[in-house]
């Protein structure tokens, strides 16, 4: 006779309890497993925002020295003159920051360049004057001089059309539409919107010109560039303005400077051995963390006090040292 085997009722029984326990095990480590994901993320996270906060830190505290360093420039320098040797102008290799991260800045004389606000001034004299010299530029580095005659009528207060400048009508025929300012420009990068701007050549004026609240444009002539010098006259070449900066300047006055270099006498009122606008260039990095602010300071010129005018913090910032090439091979 036939016998049934009753055991196979609890045999099956036990396989679904075991597939059904296998089952909970692989849902929990998968639990497990996101949750772990999501705390690292977190963590991942906050460490970040922790490591730029502390990035952004140390360029506020270069901030503070540099501010330091040039109040006690103008207090500890008797006659009051500013020149390329002096500590703030020292460029400095990047250094560590405590074993987590490095930081490199760089500080520039803004009295030593082209202000391209002078285009903004109301004396007709200064103005003709700034343009002049402006228009010399732009043909020394071989860039469409009307870019001048944009830049005066950005900053104007009319909407006439001066030259081969461009004003509303030029601008709002783009896409998307814009006006021209009509007031002092506020950043550099204004000059990507001027209507015959190209991006390489305004990238190749930037290192020449900078913005100053005012449309004063004395030329610091212990810190000027070359071209900067050589722009200020017609009777100025820049054969002649590159041998003055390849020798090391410390004029006390401007008398003394001109008495050397008698082409610059029709200029001489445009002239100056003092600066009281600086940028400072920062870029700090802390583990996976980085910062880059560059502050426009403004040096009071009777008490040294320093003052921050304006900061940026989208500016990219480039190192101005170079590597030997045999060096970075090892």
């Amino acid at each position: 006779m036939f016998k049934a085997d009753l055991r196979k009722p609890e045999i099956k029984q036990r396989g679904i309890a075991l597939i059904s326990v296998l089952l909970v095990v692989a849902i929990l480590v998968a639990i497990t497993t996101r949750m772990l994901e999501g705390h690292n993320l977190v963590v991942h996270h906050h460490r970040a925002t922790f490591e730029q906060n502390q990035a952004l830190q140390y360029a506020y505290g270069a901030e503070a020295l540099a501010r330091q360093v040039l109040f006690a420039d103008h207090q500890n320098s008797d006659p009051k003159i500013d020149h390329l040797a002096e500590p703030w102008s020292r460029q400095l290799p990047p250094f560590e920051l405590d074993d987590i991260g490095f930081m490199e800045a760089q500080m520039r004389d803004l009295n030593g360049c082209f202000n391209l606000n002078a285009l903004a001034s109301n004396d007709e004299v200064v103005l003709k004057r700034s343009l002049k010299r402006l228009k010399r530029m732009l043909r020394e580095l071989q860039i469409d001089e009307a870019l001048a005659d944009n830049v005066r009528d950005w900053v104007d207060s009319d909407s006439k059309v001066q030259g081969f400048g461009a004003e509303d009508n030029n601008y709002l025929g783009k896409y998307p539409a814009y006006r021209s300012a009509n007031r002092k420009i506020s950043h550099l990068s204004e000059l990507y919107l001027l209507d015959v701007a190209e991006g390489e050549q305004v990238k190749k004026l930037l290192p020449f010109v900078c913005l100053l609240p005012f449309a004063d444009n004395k030329i610091n002539v212990n810190t000027a560039q070359a071209l900067t010098l050589a722009t200020l006259d017609d009777g100025i070449s820049l054969g002649s303005a590159e041998a003055i900066t390849m020798s090391d300047r410390a004029y006390n006055s401007v008398t003394d400077f001109v008495r050397d270099h008698p082409e610059f006498a029709a200029v001489a009122d445009d002239l100056s051995v003092s600066s009281n606008h600086f940028a400072l260039h920062v870029q700090a990095v802390v583990g996976e963390g980085a910062a880059t602010v560059y502050s426009h300071l403004a040096r009071n010129e009777s008490d040294g006090r320093v003052t921050v005018l304006q900061r940026d913090f989208a500016k990219l910032f480039r190192s101005s040292l170079t590597i030997d090439a045999a060096m970075e091979a090892e």
